[in-house]
């Protein structure tokens, strides 16, 4: 009789082990569901704090014409970025071609024999485009297609960061790959964006 009653006691203390892994289990189960969730949370405020964050740092004409009509923002393409840098090759470059070469320099052999004009012909067509994107956020090219450059965070280039980041430009068009890079990068992104942090966005 008592071993009877020891085996009941012994299968009973089992059976409760068991039962109090199982409750355990289920509250770890539980509990990990419940981090799971506090972390997606968490996620998704950062997500939206960082959104906000960078909407708030848009030059302030660009908020105005998202807010005026709507619209959102998309990473620019190579083929938008190409054009936007013939109009600006045609509109500002080679006025300042024609002034060095007929005006300050006096012929086009002139030109091409000359070693500073060349050279202050692209500095000073950097210096215009920094001042463009300094203070609009977009040179006469880019506000055709509707493109503007800007940081990574939102904010508004300055005129120095603008200016280097044309050298950038002058570096990435040299290796001919750079400024192929939009064609298959998913933020279209060229080498000399990638260098300063820049991104060139579209209004669609």
């Amino acid at each position: 009789m008592p071993i009877v009653q020891e085996g009941t006691a012994s299968y009973q203390a089992r059976k409760s082990l068991k039962l109090g892994r199982i409750v355990r289990w289920r509250e770890i189960k539980q509990n990990r569901g419940l981090v799971s969730r506090i972390s997606d949370a968490q996620k998704d405020f950062k997500v939206k704090q960082a959104k906000s964050s960078f909407y708030d740092n848009l030059p302030p004409n660009l908020s105005r014409e998202l807010e005026d009509k709507s619209r959102t923002l998309f990473y620019a393409g190579f083929l938008e970025r190409g054009k936007a840098q013939v109009v600006d090759t045609f509109m500002i470059y080679m006025p300042i071609l024609y002034i060095l070469t007929y005006v300050v320099v006096g012929s086009a052999q002139g030109f091409r024999e000359s070693s500073w004009a060349p050279i202050t012909g692209v500095l000073i067509y950097a210096c215009i485009v920094a001042l463009f994107l300094s203070i609009k956020g977009q040179t006469p090219g880019n506000k055709a297609y509707d493109l503007w450059v800007i940081r990574k965070d939102g904010k508004k280039v300055t005129f120095l960061f603008a200016f280097f980041r044309f050298l950038g430009f002058l570096f990435s068009g040299a290796t001919i790959v750079g400024v192929l890079l939009p064609l298959w990068r998913r933020d279209r992104k060229a080498l000399h964006d990638i260098m300063f942090g820049t991104i060139v966005l579209r209004k669609g």
